[in-house]
């Protein structure tokens, strides 16, 4: 792989030096040669670890009272940091991997884009309410709970996720898979490591079965944006700073019946999904065709070509 290409000619200086003798292997060499092998499985093994234990001291000390200001807060930065720990074990560069923070010169419409799909979606049901005749009180909320939420959630909170999601696991999963595939597999995983603080009640979810569809098509919209802006991961993170604003309005009337089976936002995320799916191509999710580099190595945007991520 072009984007592989630093570390395996690092790994094959290593383990030429083993062989002939000229160095021996320590304990981190060991781990990075395992690693470098697996990154995505090291990763999950990682972040595995690093949420259990984060989530085991939450409960030691909360039990199933774990509060929102920081304990959600704490388990939050574990793909963060769980992503951190794999670059660092397959030596490449986390300078470069956090450099993705700084990209924030891509096209002021895909900020947009991203707040917009969030905003649609997280009022699709009042849009819908609103569009039958029913009235509608806004702001549903104080406005300090907008800008506070959407503050805690950019710099403290949730978002730091995308770091370990679209940061590290969507551009190694393209070595291996087509975007779409790719991009669900995240959305499932994203689900089941809320797991620990759904059993808990620790924030506001919806039933299981729903909140899998509902995430597993947002991760589709996120990895859309984050391969079309080349890997900006500010626009992805402000998109999902967005979606967890609280709703604007609230319609004094009765929704359709169909928003008592899926939510309003499940619907409009599961209907943008596949758009994107069935406009730009299930391959890259780009219509040129081009894939972001893998943050920590160096390469250029490249075609989806196959490979072994892990």
């Amino acid at each position: 792989m072009v984007a592989s290409s630093r570390l395996d000619a690092r790994q094959y200086a290593l383990e030429y030096r083993i062989k002939n003798g000229s160095e021996k292997m320590t304990g981190v060499d060991s781990l990075r040669r395992k690693a470098s092998h697996r990154p995505i499985g090291t990763f999950l093994a990682v972040l595995a670890l690093c949420a259990g234990l984060v989530f085991a001291g939450l409960y030691g000390m909360f039990g199933s009272a774990i509060p929102i200001a920081g304990g959600a807060i704490l388990y939050a930065w574990t793909p963060m940091i769980a992503a951190g720990v794999t670059v660092w074990v397959l030596d490449e560069s986390v300078r470069d991997w956090l450099g993705q923070l700084r990209h924030l010169r891509v096209g002021i419409h895909w900020y947009l884009i991203g707040i917009t799909i969030a905003m649609l979606g997280t009022e699709a049901e009042t849009i819908v309410a609103v569009l039958l005749g029913a009235d509608v009180a806004v702001p549903y909320a104080p406005i300090s709970d907008y800008i506070l939420t959407f503050g805690v959630t950019l710099f403290l909170a949730g978002a730091l996720e995308e770091l370990g999601w679209r940061g590290f696991l969507q551009p190694r999963l393209q070595q291996r898979f087509s975007a779409l595939p790719a991009s669900i597999g995240i959305g499932v995983i994203w689900v089941l490591w809320h797991v620990p603080m759904i059993l808990t009640g620790t924030g506001d979810f919806t039933v299981f079965w729903e909140y899998m569809l509902n995430m597993t098509a947002l991760s589709v919209i996120l990895g859309w944006l984050y391969n079309n802006t080349e890997g900006a991961l500010p626009a992805v993170m402000i998109a999902h700073a967005s979606h967890n604003m609280p709703r604007i309005g609230d319609a004094a009337g009765n929704v359709p019946a169909v928003f008592d089976i899926l939510s309003g936002d499940t619907v409009f995320y599961l209907l943008c999904a596949s758009i994107i799916a069935l406009y730009a191509g299930s391959q890259t999710l780009t219509r040129d065709g081009t894939l972001p580099v893998v943050p920590g190595q160096l390469g250029d945007c490249v075609p989806q070509q196959g490979g072994t991520a892990d």
